[in-house]
């Protein structure tokens, strides 16, 4: 076993801190070496958030590691090979540690400290000599610690650096620490500590991309405010050359106001303001242990007079390192502006776990968000390590009952069993399985999974009984589903899941069980729908389900796709669909036969419409149909993101039915080509990294029709409207007569 497979169920380094002070403290440790080093790696963590120092540098350049836990179950260590940065004779292991998720504010409660109140640090360095001995060097009461230049250090608030307090050389061998304080320890049994330590399984955040400024104006003598061009998420870059002592303040936001500021009435709660104390001469700065949703950045505190340039700040683009996998193009400019609102949406919300926002008092796990968006996902990136991590945070906040929670990691005041939410422990780990092929998205949670639907299934529960309760189609427009039918359909969709992921995982009794419990589920959600032979729930979004998940048959689903046009056409084909229905619509009119209103849909530019947004300047999607209309403004305030990713499950739509790329078997082993052509538009060109290779379609339209070529690392079943054809990999092109 290499020394970074080191197992961490016995973990005998202390937890230490600084015994006052807020923000973001020094703490170093000197050691000797003596001999010749064959290897070194440093295994780190904290409660909290922390950066690792080793000899004057930075460790590695992932932000904000270990990432959220539930920290009451579990934290991760991530490990780190510094063979080659150790020296011979004095060395120097240093960290700055900070609240992060463990101790500072997070979610819509005000709550500061919702784990615990201090943040504590825990590494170990283990050195392996050349003739074979090892040295361990820990964290313990003999390490030293300092105030140092970052004052307030707080997810959601922001942090606050005094470069006049920088400590030169503090991680340096060099340095005489000697004078530095004793740390504190966290006593061994204390209630804060983890019940489980162990190696970070997911994908850490990382800087993916720098934004420089667009433009820069001053809406107010003073107040300048920099345009990033696009609302990303991550913390902006100052460049400053001012006297010692000036006091920069940085208020981020994703919209202006009126009088040309920042607007950050949405935020609620979350100052997300940064300010920097200048030292005097040319200064470079960003944050560490915050991190921002924004476009916009105000700049005040700059001297009278002051002209900042254009690089005064730059946007600092974090993400967890996910590998991007796919490209979308098609003749609409609006369309591909629309297909990069949803790859930045989905950039700002990936950051270690499925945020529904960025920005505001929140940035929660939430559940329905998640399943709502993930097979979007997995066409946008490889999300396979990040959801293998998310699914045990998912999993550690699952309810005895069975129940899955709103939101994972675990954060109370919020229920469990919602429909469409706690369903996600069900539909993510099948999404999964589907994309990559792959059964350990399902064997490790299966007992856990059983348990949810054997909740659900009980006649009375909060997720479909007679008193279901909850959040429903959530920010529909005006055209309420009831809960409980939302709940029915769910119940039948994940039965039927269950009964394809038990035969793939060999659970024959569970296959059968579950095949005779998605009858039975239909049944329930038919005598909910219909009265009689009449449709008694006629929503877009209860069509939609019925449609899109297999609910019906015969005789009652033609009236269903009938409800479904009719329901449409009285709303001139624009949609009323909230967070439940939208990311089914498109599928469920393009299995109906009616790939035309789903392109109508798509291209719809009055309000509300994906393409409204896109024409009122979003560069990412929003959480409202009206977060801002041209009458009324911006939406309400108290709930208010834009940067929301749950309306861009459209990007599902786009990929398989619009360019037609769809997995025929799991982890894309066959396809199946079905494009949607349209003379709507000129030309569609898409391309996914599937696990077994680059898959592209396009299609342009001709005189005559549309000309179609597909490139396929695996055999795909190609239907189109003058046929079916069975081609294997390589590539093909087809002629389509309109």
């Amino acid at each position: 076993m290499s020394l970074k497979e080191r197992s961490f169920e016995k973990w005998e380094n202390d937890w230490i801190r600084l015994r006052w002070g807020d923000g973001a403290p020094l703490l170093r440790m000197d050691f000797d070496v003596c001999g010749a080093v064959r290897a070194a790696t440093i295994h780190a963590t904290a409660l909290g958030v922390f950066e690792l120092r080793l000899n004057g540098d930075s460790v590695d350049d992932i932000h904000l590691p270990p990432g959220w836990t539930d920290y009451r179950k579990r934290v991760y260590v991530h490990s780190f090979d510094v063979s080659d940065r150790i020296v011979p004779g004095k060395n120097v292991l240093g960290a700055l540690v900070a609240p992060g998720w463990f101790a500072g504010f997070f979610g819509p409660f005000g709550d500061r400290g919702y784990y615990g109140h201090d943040a504590w640090f825990s590494c170990e360095l283990v050195l392996e000599y050349e003739d074979g001995t090892f040295e361990t060097i820990r964290t313990s009461p003999e390490w030293k610690g300092a105030l140092g230049p970052i004052s307030q250090a707080d997810l959601l608030m922001g942090e606050t650096y005094d470069s006049r307090k920088e400590i030169s050389g503090w991680d340096t061998p060099d340095f005489d620490g000697s004078k530095w304080k004793p740390v504190s320890v966290l006593r061994e049994g204390d209630e804060r500590l983890p019940e489980s330590i162990e190696p970070y399984p997911g994908e850490p955040i990382r800087t993916i991309a720098e934004l420089p400024a667009q433009s820069v104006s001053e809406p107010s003598p003073g107040v300048f405010v920099f345009d990033l061009g696009q609302n990303m998420v991550g913390v902006a870059r100052l460049k400053i050359d001012v006297p010692a002592g000036t006091e920069i303040v940085l208020r981020h936001g994703e919209m202006l106001n009126d009088d040309g500021s920042v607007y950050t009435e949405n935020l609620r709660s979350a100052k997300a303001i940064d300010r920097y104390i200048a030292s005097g001469g040319e200064e470079i700065w960003q944050p560490r242990f915050t991190f921002h949703g924004f476009r916009y950045v105000q700049v005040e505190g700059l001297p009278a007079g002051c002209d900042p340039a254009l690089d005064t700040i730059c946007g600092v683009v974090w993400m967890s390192g996910l590998k991007e996998t796919a490209s979308f193009e098609c003749s609409s400019e609006k369309v591909n502006r629309l297909f990069s609102n949803i790859q930045w949406g989905f950039r700002g919300n990936y950051l270690d776990v499925p945020t529904d926002c960025p920005q505001r008092d929140e940035r929660l796990g939430w559940t329905g968000d998640t399943q709502m968006f993930i097979r979007s996902a997995t066409y946008l990136a490889d999300v396979q390590s990040f959801f293998k991590k998310w699914l045990v945070d998912l999993h550690d906040a699952q309810h005895p009952d069975g129940g899955y929670p709103d939101v994972a990691p675990f954060m109370g005041r919020l229920g469990y069993a919602s429909a469409a939410w706690a369903d996600a422990g069900i539909i993510c780990p099948y999404v999964l399985w589907q994309a990559y092929g792959d059964t350990e998205f399902i064997r490790p949670w299966w007992s856990q999974m059983k348990n949810f639907m054997a909740l659900i299934c009980t006649d009375e529960n909060r997720h479909n009984g007679p008193n279901a309760q909850s959040f429903g189609d959530w920010l529909h427009f005006n055209s309420e589903t009831p809960t409980r039918l939302i709940g029915l359909a769910y119940r039948a969709y994940d039965a039927r899941l269950m009964s394809e992921m038990a035969a793939a995982i060999g659970e024959e009794n569970d296959r059968i069980f579950f095949e005779a419990e998605a009858e039975k589920s239909r049944d329930l959600f038919r005598c909910e729908f219909f009265q009689g032979s009449e449709i008694a729930v006629k929503t877009q979004t209860a069509c939609a389900l019925a449609i899109a998940m297999d609910l019906l048959d015969g005789e009652d689903l033609e009236k269903t796709k009938d409800c479904l046009f009719q329901g449409l056409e009285e709303h001139n084909v624009y949609l009323t669909t909230g967070f439940v229905g939208t990311g089914y619509l498109c599928p469920a009119l393009t299995k109906a036969g009616r790939c035309d209103l789903a392109v109508q849909l798509l291209l719809n530019e009055g309000h509300p419409s994906w393409l409204y947004e896109v024409n009122n300047g979003a560069t990412t999607i929003w959480e409202r149909w009206n977060s801002w209309t041209e009458e009324g403004g911006f939406g309400d305030v108290g709930m208010n993101s834009f940067n929301h990713y749950a309306f861009g499950a459209v990007c599902e739509w786009m990929f398989e039915s619009l360019a037609g790329i769809r997995p025929a078997s799991p982890g894309f082993q066959t396809l199946e080509i079905v494009p949607c052509f349209t003379d709507r538009l000129d030309y569609v060109k898409a391309s996914y990294d599937s696990v077994q290779g680059r898959i592209s379609n396009q299609w342009k339209k001709t005189s005559s029709g549309w000309t179609m070529e597909l490139e396929t690392p695996v055999p795909a079943t190609v239907i189109l409207p003058n046929g079916t054809s069975q081609v294997e990999k390589g590539r093909h092109i087809f002629e389509v007569p309109a």
